[in-house]
């Protein structure tokens, strides 16, 4: 047996490190000494004790759940201080508001320091606090529920808190992008916002590994109008006749002569006869 970690968590590790300067995936699959003591980062079947704190909550229990039993179910990420008050204060707005936001059920707990005093464990599912250890002055400890561990969703729900987004952002995205035929995980960026910054959409279609790019046909058009207004803001719209001079050869090509003579007002003919005379002569 040995404990692997899904492309979920490592999607959800990547993102996390791109989001804070100082971040650095510090682990997923727990190394020896976890395995000695159990908990998120060792999968259900490596667990020393069956009823681990961490493979025996609705979430997390397999069987009953069909989820993996080989998978870890954690992150470690390193951050400076400066990150970490960031990270943990914007994972705290969340919990706070686990009952009504919509992201809080992909995630058991998380341990982390707002600077101040010990470290602590909070606990997303009951709502308490609890001590935890002195290394999570340097890294946030996170556990996604065991049942998600292979849903893209958890990775950017919990990437959406970690942002400092709304619920309504968080939404108003996931409802954007999300259809029956095509659900798309965005990897990088909000692809909405990506289009109107002028710049190419990067995303993930559940089930792909590789990403796609999307050309920004937004900013190509918005190109081509601004090149053409840029043709025509030298030219004087005001000047009646350089517009008529330069229009007037193309309409005339258009007319025979007995159109142009039809357009004449009879009360200029014989002038612009006698214009035509002298033109003929000279």
């Amino acid at each position: 047996m040995a404990t692997r970690a899904t492309d979920t968590l490592r999607d959800l590790a990547a993102g996390w490190e791109r989001l804070f300067p100082s971040a650095k995936l510090s682990g997923i699959v727990g190394d020896t000494r976890h395995a000695k003591r159990g908990g998120y980062h060792i999968s259900i079947e490596d667990q020393v004790d069956s009823d681990d704190y961490s493979v025996v909550r609705a979430d997390d229990k397999a069987p009953p759940g069909k989820w993996p039993r080989d998978c870890a179910s954690a992150v470690d990420m390193n951050l400076s201080l400066a990150d970490m008050k960031v990270c943990h204060a914007r994972l705290i707005a969340v919990w706070r508001n686990r009952a009504t936001d919509p992201r809080a059920k992909y995630i058991n707990a998380h341990n982390g320091w707002n600077g101040t005093g010990p470290p602590g464990r909070y606990d997303w599912v009951t709502g308490t606090v609890s001590t935890a250890s002195d290394d999570h002055e340097w890294h946030v400890h996170l556990e996604l529920r065991r049942r998600y561990v292979n849903d893209p969703q958890a990775a950017r729900a919990v990437l959406s808190i970690l942002r400092g987004e709304s619920p309504a952002q968080y939404l108003g995205e996931n409802t954007m992008v999300m259809s029956d035929a095509d659900k798309v995980g965005w990897a990088t960026t909000n692809r909405a916002a990506a289009l109107l910054a002028g710049t190419p959409a990067t995303y993930q279609v559940e089930g792909e590994k590789t990403k796609r790019v999307e050309p920004n046909r937004i900013a190509e058009s918005l190109a081509r109008i601004e090149a053409q207004l840029t043709a025509l803001s030298g030219r004087d719209f005001t000047d009646e006749q350089a517009i008529a001079a330069e229009l007037a050869p193309a309409i005339l090509a258009q007319l025979d002569p007995a159109r142009i003579a039809a357009a004449i007002p009879p009360t200029i003919a014989k002038q612009v006869a006698d214009e035509l005379a002298n033109r003929l002569i000279a």
